[in-house]
């Protein structure tokens, strides 16, 4: 029943129009509602990405996360048309949000882009560290660059940019992946991750990585569930 009354929030990830980026999300409640949230939109020779998490679980959260959903696709479709860089999309998103959360709401937020050249461009409020994946197996973070979104009245955000090779992949997570528990109460942790990484050819699509990395997460917690889970790949 989750997945019904949550689908229709989630748009399906943009398909692939050239070779260069290979996408693919997968988002599953803890509960009923979630309070995870991704987006993805192609325009010309870019994707726009954002991913995010807003604190608290059930319905008070998933209401959030609902207008989060809905500002983000203006906001990511206007900053296209306009050329903005993520940052200015995060601030646009912040002081959307501000007015209308209450103080113990707020929200993880990472938003992107990936051009078709390799070119990517990256903005983290205080979201868990987004993972660059190199072909031959290396990995990068990218901290936090800016604070959560929703709580101060002055915010800011730095754009990381960086350049993608073919073969590189950018994996985007909720705390739901790093926080579930195996049954003997370990975290599922960054270690994790990187080790269900390191079992995917740098050839397999980015369906094969999210698929990877949840099946790690189900074993490792025993197909319990405590937190909402979301990953999203995107590669090049």
């Amino acid at each position: 029943m989750s997945a019904v009354l949550q689908a229709p929030l989630f748009p399906p990830p943009a398909r692939r129009r050239r070779a260069e980026i290979d996408v693919h999300a997968l988002s599953i409640p803890a509960q009923t509602f979630t309070g995870d949230f991704y987006f993805t939109h192609r325009t010309e020779e870019r994707l726009w990405f954002a991913l995010g998490d807003v604190a608290g679980k059930g319905l008070p959260a998933a209401l959030v996360m609902a207008m989060i959903q809905e500002e983000l696709e203006h906001r990511i479709a206007s900053c296209a048309r306009a050329g903005c860089d993520p940052s200015t999309t995060m601030q646009r998103l912040h002081a959307f949000l501000r007015p209308l959360l209450p103080r113990n709401r707020f929200a993880t937020v990472v938003i992107g882009w990936l051009a078709d050249d390799g070119t990517l461009k990256i903005v983290n409020g205080g979201h868990c560290p987004p993972l660059i994946v190199r072909r031959d197996g290396r990995v990068e973070t990218i901290d936090s660059t800016g604070p959560v979104v929703g709580v101060l009245a002055s915010s800011q955000w730095n754009v990381t940019s960086l350049h993608l090779a073919p073969g590189d992949r950018v994996v985007l997570y909720t705390d739901g992946v790093l926080e579930a528990s195996s049954p003997e109460g370990l975290e599922f942790g960054a270690c994790g991750i990187e080790t269900a990484l390191a079992r995917v050819s740098a050839n397999d699509p980015a369906r094969a990585v999210t698929s990877a990395v949840f099946n790690a997460v189900d074993r490792h917690a025993a197909g319990a569930r405590e937190d909402d889970l979301t990953l999203l790949v995107i590669a090049r």
